[in-house]
């Protein structure tokens, strides 16, 4: 009988797979093959590194594990401890620089007690048409994160045997940002109807715009919904170590089949560039023990400051410094202030003077936000200019820069507006005042448009100009507090 042929594959198998094929095997390879199964992890899997939660190994599971201080670890317990026993909705919001062991430092002390964590992602918001080519209604995001909140808040599965509930909000939705009166309303909502507590987590920025923390939750908010508010600091460079050093510890057990077991010199060297972020220091260390790498890691040396008058301390040596990798290290706009107003000059074996901070360097910290780095530099450039010659080229070139950012719709003419700004500064003063002065934050002055009541008195073929000339009017009266 002959044997049926097959004239196409199918696409969907319903039974086991065949058998494959037996081939001859070399046996040279296979003797290195069983010797790389001798460094294969106890469970027999490797670590997926491609995988976008693959950091969860290295994950602290004990309150020991924890970098953060443990000041601050037992603050978030008490108010954990109280908050599930009187299962009440109390506030908690966590504020702090990126990677300094918010999240971890909740979810480790959650899973301590016993508390299951209910966390709100906002969703996408995705139109899609009808039948009939219109697009449906489309539920607000303020609707869905009250929703969401409340049902977290107040109903359980019936699976879980945890002794009390939490809800997490660390991602939150643009709506507040833009509006953040919708955000009270939410939580006036919540205190009346929830049952569990809720934490913020909120992660600092450079910008004021874009500090969630003090965007949305204001002093009065706070004292309002009685928020209880406690903030993080950068991790210590003792914590760090202490993190990498049970990283390493972690690798040498599991996973030596994907990572070189790190050296000492390698942890201080992730510990220099991480800038507190603990979250950095893992990454940096993921990328410094990764077998594989053809050439070795590009650094740079730091040198310790000597300390005089204290012949007992012992003078500490040189360390390195990762240059390829890391913590993106941005100044903060307090360091680049200081540089700018403060310019510093060295003088070449030629005797040419050349600036020991270049204009280039800097703006290239702030491009992303130059407005705001330049109304810092309008507010505190004025004390550290001792002639009156020099503050009005300095004028000069601050009124270039605003021009030039005006030009939205130019990204070219945003890098050239803070780079005509910053360079201007540091030409201009000849004669830096060398006294101490405190950097003041800009004044946020708000444009109070002319009343309805006003505006039938401005001429009406110049309306808009008139318009422009009352704003400015009002708005420096109450700058120079004038009753008028």
């Amino acid at each position: 009988m002959q044997k049926e042929k097959k004239w196409f594959k199918p696409l969907f198998e319903f039974g086991d797979s065949p058998l494959p094929k037996k081939v001859k095997r070399d046996t040279s390879k296979h003797q290195k093959q069983i010797v790389n199964e001798e460094s294969l992890p106890p469970n027999g899997c490797l670590p997926n590194i491609n995988d976008k939660n693959w950091m969860k190994n290295f994950n602290p599971v004990n309150v020991e594990d924890l970098a953060v201080h443990i000041k601050k670890v037992q603050e978030v317990d008490e108010w954990l401890n109280t908050a599930c026993v009187n299962s009440n909705n109390d506030m908690l919001l966590l504020s702090g620089p990126v990677g300094c062991g918010k999240t971890a430092t909740i979810r480790t002390l959650a899973a301590k007690h016993n508390v299951k964590i209910t966390e709100w992602i906002t969703p996408l918001d995705i139109e899609y048409p009808t039948e009939f080519g219109d697009y449906e209604f489309k539920v607000p995001q303020s609707k869905k994160f009250l929703e969401f909140i409340i049902n977290s808040a107040n109903f359980t599965s019936l699976l879980d045997n945890n002794s009390c509930k939490l809800v997490l909000v660390e991602d939150f939705p643009n709506v507040f940002i833009r509006t953040p009166s919708e955000f009270t309303d939410i939580l006036q909502q919540y205190r009346l109807r929830a049952k569990s507590p809720i934490v913020f987590i909120c992660s600092e920025s450079h910008t004021e715009n874009k500090n969630t923390a003090l965007h949305l939750f204001s002093p009065s908010l706070k004292e309002q919904f009685s928020i209880h508010h406690i903030m993080f600091n950068g991790v210590s460079a003792t914590g760090l170590k202490a993190a990498l050093k049970r990283a390493s510890d972690i690798i040498s057990k599991k996973y030596t089949s994907t990572y070189n077991i790190p050296t000492a010199d390698i942890i201080e060297s992730v510990v220099n560039t991480s800038g507190g972020d603990v979250r950095s220091a893992i990454l940096n260390l993921h990328f410094a023990s990764l077998k594989g790498s053809s050439s070795n890691l590009e650094t740079s040396i730091v040198k310790e400051k000597e300390v005089r008058n204290k012949p007992t301390r012992k003078k500490k040596s040189t360390s390195n410094k990762f240059m390829s990798l890391g913590k993106d290290q941005t100044v903060s706009i307090l360091h680049g202030v200081g540089r700018v107003l403060n310019p510093k000059e060295l003088i070449n074996s030629a005797g040419q003077k050349t600036l020991t901070h270049s204009p280039k360097d800097i703006i290239e910290q702030f491009i992303t936000h130059p407005t705001s780095f330049i109304n810092f530099l309008e507010e505190n450039y004025l004390p550290h200019f001792s002639c009156a010659y020099d503050v009005d080229k300095a004028a000069s070139a601050l009124s270039d820069g605003d021009y030039m950012l005006a030009e939205w719709r130019e990204k070219l003419c945003q890098e050239y507006g803070l780079y005509i700004a910053v360079a201007g500064l540091m030409l201009s003063n000849k004669s830096p005042v060398s006294a101490w002065n405190p950097v003041r934050g800009p004044k946020n002055m708000k444009v109070q448009y002319p009343s309805l009541h006003e505006l039938p008195l401005l001429e009406p073929n110049y309306l808009y100009k008139g318009k422009v000339l009352v704003t400015d009017y009002i708005t420096y009266c109450k700058i120079i507090e004038n009753p008028t």
